[in-house]
């Protein structure tokens, strides 16, 4: 099969990977993009349809292939007055519109629910029955390279498309709720796209050991419920023969194309691509078939009505119409949604010439009239849309924010917000009204779902979000002023920096620019979302010829002292600027069996002692590859042969236990945040060492003390309960099934089974970590703080154990010692820190203008001393500021009186001169250059290493200029005031290190403290 699909690609790119891990020296490779084979591969396809196409049930329902003339490509039709392949770039315009399909052109029009039924009775009802399973989550929890399910196939990628894990059915049916962020410039104008969609999914799984059923029968079962379900007659369907190519797969796919619309698309992943230089292919082991249908198109195209949103969001634009006073539909609107399908962003090459041909059609004279006259409808259904995906994000664990996907989330909330602002609709709507609309979502949806559970966050998440929406306006406002003056010409990159960058809203930098936003912004946003990949982890150990490592840990967390035997010894290696290096040091050491556990799931591994022969050495890192633990020691193992020979292990059990303490705390710590805060708190990250533990979660604002505490309690009355704490091994679909994906707070669990760990009821998680085995046993949880980490996230840090024995004890001391200090009982000791704190902010306040006084009255006493001409001031005060803004000012009373004075502390000296002869100036700039650096001879304590190695503060630059006063106008004229130098005057401003020299040198000038 390689051999005949082989070719070289025409124009390839360009990727690199790593050599050998010893030099580790990057290799070019040209390999050519999934694009590229895809075209590649369409002609071969094309050429042999019997081969790759479901060409037998095609014909048996009498089908024929033709080539459409207009886009080239090869299609299949019942009738012969079907002479275009159906897509609406072809047809040029939606026939359905205005008569529906099927079943609604004989005046049985379904609903939304009603669809999904249909096609859930259809298929459970084939001949090779389909199973119809609940919908994913939207929240891809069970993927770390994806943040939201934008397809059916994403809840079973990757471990059940690669036959590693059995899915929940097979064959299988789901109407999954999707979210995708790259058509938001189509919502409300192509009648078809949606932010949240629903995916009418079959999936098929094909392993060698069970064959389901593949192309034809996919193709049957499809036509099927088309002609049998939704009445639609065969002469209208057309079924156009692609290739599809994505994550190192290839195969052929059909889509069918009803009145303009297409419906639904077949995939067929039967190919896995063997070498990405040429794009050479072969069967893949299991094939899989992907069927994608848009829910929301099928009432559509059955009731025909001018646009998706009237059938997908009844209830909610009739909530809006009510509320608004504004009607959603008019001739405009009408007689657009047959042309709506022309308006694809990003299908089309020139926007305005599309929109001018459109409006003709429509009967109006240009695309402005043309967008005035859809605008509301247009508003109203980005309203609908946008706020449904927000739910459905939201309900399912999401919450809006700055960085990585949900960055799309904020996004289109605060699109949501703009629209109403820009409307007026705010006044008419408001906050409630807004609220009441994503309540009308969770009715209509309840007809496919089910009722949703009680969300009492929902409503704090969008106020929240509101209000940043509204009080980051000024700085964003400031940012993008600075970033737009310097461009002459604003591009769409332009606008994507700011929105990016900036956190600036479109309809800010509209409003600014007084300029609508370009009509393919979000298309453009998409295509750079669509460049970014998160990379794999670097493997520093090849383990994949390891047996597994028995893991007693496991069986018996009490065990701290073991036997094993070497199984592989490996070269220690390490990343030296982010490349694998490998020493030639035997410090790694494979054992067949470990009581150490390894650092995963966030928490530190075990550290202890392996005995080899009759050297004992340090076991300094362990961590698990593959399925084998790799033991690190503090210094090589001689040379030599050492597989087979017996190692004793001990394990510091004092550090396992407080280890053990910190992670079960950390399930509970994070149970209780979700019932003190709500439902949307889910498990960010976590790190577990002995000192402490911290948790990181989604949640939408700081925490106050109260909730805090309230988080606390409610974690020690979970300690006092003493739940018990099993950990068993699920298979993986069985678990899923049992508790949902809540199991997965801590990541993805790759294979099949799952370790999940049950606190009885209070809390369960898929976690690999070493656990108490009652709650009783973790002792006492302290919180210590809780800080946000990055928008949206929060960052609780707490302690267990023996460690929140001695954090309870340091605070103690703490009040002990102010108790001592202050002579007060502990209940007196924060009335009197208030006291003394308002002392303090009284002081601050009243000493400066004390001090101020203070130099006014100094300076005032020394013009008039006629037996003192210069005047030495020692400073408490680190800024010169006082004194720059209060001495210059006197320079013509000092320069008649030929005085000078100099203010000096340990950092700054600053110095008026009212003639340049009142000082040696060379002798002055020789010892301010010795102050600016350290006296060796001091005897002072030295900084410790890391006050040595922390960076200095710059310093401020010296500065001796002439001074310059300000020259009023007479009065009655209209001049201006100037700045004029006073001839011989002098202002010194400059930094000191060491202060001595300059002490001496001013002495010897005969400077002075002030007489009294």
């Amino acid at each position: 099969m390689a051999s005949e699909t082989s070719t070289t690609a025409a124009a390839p790119v360009s990727s690199t990977t790593l050599s050998s891990c010893e030099d580790a020296q990057p290799v070019e490779i040209q390999a050519m993009s999934s694009k590229q084979i895809k075209n590649m591969a369409k002609p071969q396809f094309a050429a042999q349809p019997e081969k790759f196409y479901p060409v037998t049930t095609l014909k048996a329902w009498g089908f024929h292939r033709a080539q459409c003339p207009k886009c080239g490509e090869h299609f299949w039709r019942h009738s012969e007055t079907r002479t275009v392949c159906g897509d609406s770039r072809c047809e040029g315009k939606y026939h359905f519109i205005g008569r529906g399909t099927g079943k609604g052109a004989r005046g049985q029009k379904i609903t939304y629910a009603e669809a999904w039924e249909g096609f859930r009775r259809s298929l459970t009802s084939a001949r090779i029955p389909c199973t119809a399973i609940k919908r994913y989550p939207v929240v891809a929890r069970w993927r770390n390279d994806v943040d939201y399910v934008a397809a059916g196939i994403y809840c079973f990628q990757p471990y059940c498309v690669t036959g590693e894990l059995e899915p929940p059915a097979n064959p299988l049916i789901c109407p999954q709720f999707c979210l995708r962020f790259n058509d938001l410039d189509n919502i409300g104008i192509s009648g078809r796209h949606f932010s949240g969609f629903v995916m009418l999914g079959i999936q098929v799984f094909n392993t060698p050991q069970k064959y389901v059923f593949f192309k034809e029968e996919c193709v049957d079962f499809n036509l099927r419920w088309l002609t049998e379900e939704l009445q639609i007659s065969l002469d209208e369907i057309t079924l156009v023969e692609d290739v599809w190519c994505g994550g190192g797969n290839l195969g052929p796919s059909v889509e069918y194309f009803i009145g303009g619309l297409e419906l639904g698309n077949m995939v067929f992943m039967q190919y896995k691509i063997t070498d990405p230089c040429t794009g050479a292919y072969e069967p893949l082991q299991v094939q899989v078939i992907d069927v994608g249908i848009g829910l929301e198109r099928v009432p559509w195209l059955i009731n025909g009505g001018p646009t998706a949103y009237v059938d997908v969001f009844p209830q909610a634009l009739d909530f809006l119409k009510q509320t608004l006073g504004i009607d959603y539909m008019n001739p405009i609107v009408e007689k657009f949604g047959p042309y709506s399908c022309l308006l694809n962003m990003d299908e089309i090459t020139n926007i305005d010439e599309t929109y001018t041909m459109v409006a003709a059609a429509c009967g109006v004279p240009n695309k402005e009239a043309l967008l005035a006259g859809i605008k509301d409808a247009r508003d109203m259904y980005i309203l609908a849309d946008h706020t449904r995906s927000v739910l459905m994000a939201i309900e399912d664990g999401s919450l809006p924010s700055a960085v990585g996907g949900s960055a799309n989330l904020r996004n289109i909330l605060r699109r949501v917000f703009a629209l109403m602002e820009k409307n007026g609709w705010w006044p008419k709507l408001g906050m409630k009204g807004l609220l009441a609309l994503f309540q009308k979502h969770r009715e209509e949806l309840a007809a496919l779902y089910g009722p949703f559970p009680e969300y009492k966050s929902f409503g704090d998440i969008i106020e929240v979000e509101y209000n940043r929406w509204k009080n980051t306006d000024a700085k964003a406002h400031q940012q993008l002023a600075a970033y737009l003056k310097k461009r002459k010409t604003i591009t769409v990159e332009d606008w994507i920096c700011c929105i990016r960058n900036f956190g600036a809203s479109p309809d800010k930098i509209a409003e600014y620019l007084k300029t609508p936003p370009p009509d393919n912004l979000y298309t453009k946003m998409s295509e750079q979302d669509e460049n970014k990949v998160r990379p794999p982890p670097q493997q520093l150990y090849d383990a994949a010829d390891l047996p597994a490592t028995e893991e007693i840990f496991y069986s018996n967390g009490d065990l701290f002292n073991f036997t094993a035997s070497i199984v592989a010894v490996k070269k220690f290696a390490h990343l030296v600027n982010n490349a694998i290096f490998t020493t030639d040091e035997d410090r790694v050491i494979v054992l067949d069996r470990t009581c150490f556990y390894p650092n995963a799931g966030g928490q530190d591994n075990d550290l202890g002692t392996l005995t080899i022969g009759d050297v004992t050495y340090n076991v300094v890192y362990v961590e698990k590859v593959s399925k084998a633990i790799l033991h690190t020691l503090d210094k090589p193992l001689p040379k030599g042969e050492w597989v087979g020979t017996k190692a004793v292990g001990t394990v510091q059990s004092e550090r396992r236990y407080q280890l053990r303490n910190h992670h079960t705390a950390t399930h509970i710590i994070y149970q209780s945040a979700r019932r003190v805060l709500g439902p949307h708190v889910w498990q960010h990250g976590a790190k577990k060492t002995v000192e402490e533990a911290h948790l990181d979660i989604t949640h939408y604002n700081s925490l106050t003390p109260e909730q805090e505490l309230e988080i606390e309690n409610t974690a020690n009355r979970a300690i006092r309960a003493n739940y018990t704490i099993t950990k068993v091994m699920w298979p993986k679909e069985k678990a899923e099934q049992t508790y949902g994906f809540k199991l997965y707070q801590g990541g993805i669990a790759p294979g099949n089974t799952l370790r999940v760990v049950d606190i009885d009821g209070f809390d369960t998680e898929a976690c690999c970590g070493t656990h108490c085995d009652t709650t009783a046993q973790v002792g006492l949880i302290r919180m210590i703080r809780s800080h946000r980490i990055s928008d949206g996230i929060l960052r609780l840090h707490f302690v267990a154990g023996d460690r929140a024995l001695q954090h309870m004890n340091s605070e103690t001391r703490l009040v002990n010692e102010l108790c001592s200090m202050w002579t007060v009982q502990p209940e007196d000791v924060v009335p009197t820190a208030k006291r003394f704190f308002q002392g303090y902010k009284k002081y601050i306040t009243i000493a400066p203008k004390q001090a101020m006084e203070l130099l006014q009255l100094k300076l005032k006493l020394f013009l008039s001393d006629t037996t003192q001409n210069l005047l030495l001031l020692h400073a408490d005060e680190t800024e010169p500021t006082m004194f720059i803004s209060t001495i210059k000012n006197l320079i013509l009373q000092m320069q008649a009186k030929r005085k000078a004075v100099v203010v000096i502390n340990p950092t700054f000296l600053y110095a008026v001169l009212g003639h340049t002869d009142l000082i040696n100036l060379a002798g002055l700039k020789e010892a301010l250059e010795a102050a600016k650096h350290e006296d060796k001879t001091s005897k002072r304590k030295k900084s410790a290493p890391t006050e040595a190695l922390a960076p200095k503060p710059k310093m401020m630059d010296t500065r001796i200029d002439v001074i310059k006063v300000k020259n009023q106008p007479a009065p009655g004229t209209k001049g201006k005031a100037e700045y004029v130098e006073v001839p011989g005057s002098l202002e010194i401003v400059a930094p000191l290190v060491n202060h001595a020299p300059v002490l001496t040198f001013l002495a010897t000038a005969g400077f002075a403290d002030m007489k009294l």
